[in-house]
């Protein structure tokens, strides 16, 4: 089927402002479609805030919350008629009253030539917040949020007082008709109540008020009086005339709000932030924001970065240079909470929902000398508070977890080749349990193993140098090290897995280092590594190779000495014999290699406490104590 072309009259359309906003709401009162969020509402069973997954309406909310949002600004005006108290009171198919015992000026506006109360609530961009010479702390800004409440309304009406004399007017068919029933009378009261039904045609949320959306109503007035101290603020939900749920709200401080959020705070743990234009309490913990701007929940923008600026340079400066921990804003933004009240002249919002503030924090105040800052000392109260150690257990959770990842990927590289191949010999049976692997300190053993060595059971590896002191070392750390990575690899073990012994590729593991203090220490040291795996000593799979340190011989008769004292006692027997001191495994000719090879002498290890204990004392940071054990 052919497109029509349209003409340039179709193309090009010109609406009344009304038609504008209905057809595009989403520029004035945000989304007509329910949405999913969590947020908090109060629970009256149990008489505090919960966090819950809603679906709400937006744009709704809006509309409800203009309203409840002019009575707030009337309460803050000192100029205000004596307003104490808001009631609201919603009935489930759309019906809402919202009245304040402030008032409204019955007068004539000299230039539109209507009341006052008519050019507020009937013509659009009429406001009071205007003259942005004037400095204002209340939410209006742009003359628009009642207007579309009446907009958005099958009929809305207001009736004030204001101690002369009260108004009445109503409006039908989206305020399209103004109906013809003004009345004006003499009255000594003062008051303003605004009546509205909801036309939900112009929505996508159903018929009637959802529960969720009761929930939200009520949290708002909870919060109209939390942030307006001294305000008291009903809210009553009504089905077919029957009073469902009634509460009634005023607050003495901001402190008595912030316990009904008991559940996800520690109230007895906080630092206060208090100048000029706010009062903050933060609290570690959660990453919470519970912020009013003028009177209004206002939980994103400006004043919170500012606060969180402040707060998160100081503690990234403060884990740089004390705790050498590189941190970023977002890693920190999520350990504690914040709850404040603030007061912002002239607030700006990113669109007309006023969900997020943007004024610069050079305007926060109409204070010229004002300049936004948090002080030394109350920073110091909070490196000092529990959210320092919130940050380090999450730093170590990290760490670990990055170590893991790191450790799953060398685990698997170590098991595709060794870092230095040509310094092991590996043994050709396949029955893992009758081989062994003898570690050697370098390469000086290594001509006589090679020959003397059974190829079949006896595995050797030879190290270059000392290895490393690994008791302070993580398993990442340890598994960079070319000889403990090639260990690794061999042996068959892992970090961070459990250990089969009966899936080792050796059945006894054999340290092989030198009868002297170098060897000891490296036998030591390797041993400090190995106790990564207690399973090891626990089947006694590690232990050293006992070789003669002397050698006495005549003719084929030939005496091995282990240890010095064995040799004194006799020494004076051994006239004739010629008396050889083996300085190393590589001293040994290859006869007694093979010997040691054939018939080798073991020392096996118990790893309990104690040995912890004395790992700690000899390869520990103190260096007294380890002067102390060599003296003694």
């Amino acid at each position: 089927m052919k497109k029509k072309i349209k003409t340039i009259e179709e193309t090009y359309k010109s609406m009344d402002p009304i038609e504008h906003i209905i057809l595009r709401p989403g520029m004035y009162i945000g989304s007509v479609k329910n949405e999913p969020k969590q947020l908090f509402l109060y629970s009256s069973d149990d008489a505090k805030m919960v966090l819950a997954d809603i679906e709400y309406t937006p744009a709704l909310l809006k509309l409800l919350d203009e309203i409840i949002s002019n009575s707030c600004d009337e309460y803050r005006r000192t100029s205000n008629m004596g307003l104490t108290e808001i009631s609201v009171t919603m009935e489930k198919h759309g019906a809402v009253i919202i009245k304040d015992n402030g008032g409204i000026p019955v007068v004539k506006h000299k230039e539109a030539k209507v009341y006052i109360p008519e050019f507020i609530f009937g013509q659009l961009r009429t406001s009071s917040n205007y003259d942005d010479t004037e400095n204002r702390d209340v939410i209006g800004t742009n003359g628009l949020g009642s207007k579309i409440c009446n907009i958005f309304s099958t009929s809305f009406s207001i009736y004030t007082a204001d101690k002369k004399k009260s108004f009445f007017r109503s409006w039908s068919n989206n305020m399209r008709t103004i109906n013809n029933d003004l009345k004006i009378k003499a009255c000594k009261d003062h008051f303003t109540e605004s009546c509205f039904n909801i036309d939900f045609s112009k929505f996508e949320c159903g018929n009637e008020f959802t529960e969720d959306f009761i929930n939200l109503i009520e949290k708002r007035c909870i919060d109209a009086a939390a942030a307006n101290l001294g305000l008291k603020v009903k809210f009553i939900y009504k089905d077919k005339n029957k009073i469902i749920r009634k509460s009634e709200w005023k607050f003495k401080s901001f402190e008595d709000y912030i316990e009904l959020y008991s559940d996800y705070i520690n109230l007895d743990e906080f630092i206060k932030i208090k100048d000029e234009i706010m009062q903050v309490w933060v609290f570690p913990d959660n990453g919470i924001n519970v912020t009013f701007v003028n009177g209004a929940e206002c939980s994103k923008g400006t004043h919170i970065k500012a606060v969180r600026n402040e707060i998160n340079k100081y503690i990234i400066n403060y884990f740089s240079s004390k705790e050498k921990i590189e941190l970023t804003s977002k890693n920190i933004d999520n350990k504690y909470s914040i709850f404040g009240t603030f007061k912002i002249n002239n607030p700006a919002y990113d669109s007309q929902t006023k969900e997020q503030l943007t004024n610069q924090v050079e305007t926060f105040s109409a204070n010229p000398k004002y300049k936004f800052s948090i002080a030394d000392s109350v920073l110091k109260q909070i490196i000092k508070s529990e959210i320092k150690n919130i940050i380090l257990d999450w730093y170590k959770q990290k760490s670990e977890a990055e170590d893991q990842k790191t450790l799953r990927k060398l685990n698997k590289q170590a098991k595709t080749g060794l870092k230095r191949s040509d310094k092991f010999l590996s043994a050709n049976s396949r029955k893992a349990e009758e081989k062994m692997l003898f570690i050697y300190e370098g390469d000086s053993a290594g001509r006589g193993v090679r020959a003397a060595r059974n190829p079949q059971t006896q595995a050797a590896y030879f190290m270059r140098g000392v290895v490393p002191n690994s008791l302070n070392m993580s398993p990442v750390q340890i598994m960079g090290n070319d000889i403990f990575n090639d260990l690794i690899s061999i042996i068959g073990l892992s970090f961070g897995e459990p250990l089969n012994v009966k899936k080792l590729n050796y059945g006894k593991i054999v340290i092989s280092t030198d009868a002297d203090i170098d060897g000891d220490r490296i036998c030591a040291l390797l041993l400090l590594f190995f106790k990564h795996w207690p399973e090891l000593f626990e089947h006694n799979i590690i232990c050293r190779s006992i070789t003669p340190i002397i050698i006495a011989k005549k003719g084929n008769i030939s005496k091995k000495y282990y240890t010095i004292n064995d040799f004194k006692k006799d020494e004076s027997k051994l006239k004739n014999y010629m008396i050889k001191y083996v300085k190393g495994l590589s001293g040994l000719d290859n006869e007694e290699t093979k010997e040691t090879m054939k018939n080798p002498i073991f020392m096996f290890f118990e790893y309990d406490k104690t040995a912890d204990i004395m790992f700690t004392k000899w390869f520990g940071n103190n260096s007294n104590i380890r002067k102390t054990l060599m003296r003694s």
